[in-house]
Parts: C-alpha cells; sequence; structure tokens
C-alpha cells in the first residue's frame, strides 16, 4: 500500500529571515552570503535547488572552485544540506539552521488586503 506524500506547507521567505541569514553568515567570506542567498530564493524554503554548483556559480559570478567552497562552508556550518546525488553532481538544499529561522520568523498576515467602499454622497444626489 502506497501513500501520497504529505507536503508541507510553504514557508514564506520574508525580509526579517533576509536579516537574519545576513547577519548569521557575517563572519564567513562574502561569496558564503551570495551563494546561500541563491539556495534560499531560488526553489521554496525546503525544496532541493536543481542546478549544479558551476551553474550556481554562473548565477551569482563565482568561480566554480570558490563556490564550491563555500557550499562545504555552508554544509559545515548547517546553512545548506545535501538533498541527493546524481552520479558523481549533489545537489542542496536549505539546511536546519534556514528552516529554524524560517519558522521562527514573524510571518506576516498573508492574506491580501480588502479593499473599502464609501459611499460619496455628493457623486449621486442631483444638485439642488
Amino acid at each position: 500500500m502506497t501513500f501520497p506524500a504529505a507536503r508541507q506547507p510553504e514557508l514564506p521567505f520574508t525580509p526579517e529571515l533576509m536579516h537574519e541569514l545576513l547577519l548569521g553568515t557575517a563572519d564567513a567570506p562574502g561569496a558564503d552570503f551570495r551563494v546561500l542567498s541563491y539556495y534560499a530564493t531560488a526553489v521554496p524554503l525546503g525544496e532541493t535547488v536543481r542546478k549544479t554548483a558551476k551553474e550556481i556559480a554562473h548565477a551569482v559570478q563565482l568561480s566554480p572552485p570558490n563556490t564550491g567552497k563555500s557550499i562545504r562552508r555552508l554544509v559545515e556550518a548547517g546553512w545548506l544540506e545535501v538533498s541527493y546525488r546524481i552520479g558523481r553532481v549533489t545537489f542542496y538544499r536549505v539546511g536546519p539552521r534556514v528552516m529554524t529561522l524560517a519558522t521562527q520568523s514573524p510571518a506576516k498576515d498573508l492574506r491580501p488586503a480588502v479593499a473599502t467602499v464609501s459611499y460619496l454622497r455628493s457623486a449621486y444626489e442631483a444638485p439642488e
């Protein structure tokens, strides 16, 4: 018997979360923040980024060796985690540190604003 995979509700990526990521990686090289930002914003939080390190390096304008070093440091620090491997290619997603920050981040009310309608007397009454 099989059961459909339960999909976790999507966590919002908020400015507060981005601020926490910036402060959390402040002591790391600048490339680490750029790489982490890519992983945090390329797909919904918690999902696998299906791009190679070379593609990510090109996107964030870093050399592939520097991108690989950043990914290794981010994995060691818990900012990223291995999602799966295909042959020699490893794919990553944001790690437990990011997910913890995302769940603690005060999410704003995500409901759309509702318009209010006011009755304007002068527009509907005949002039006297």
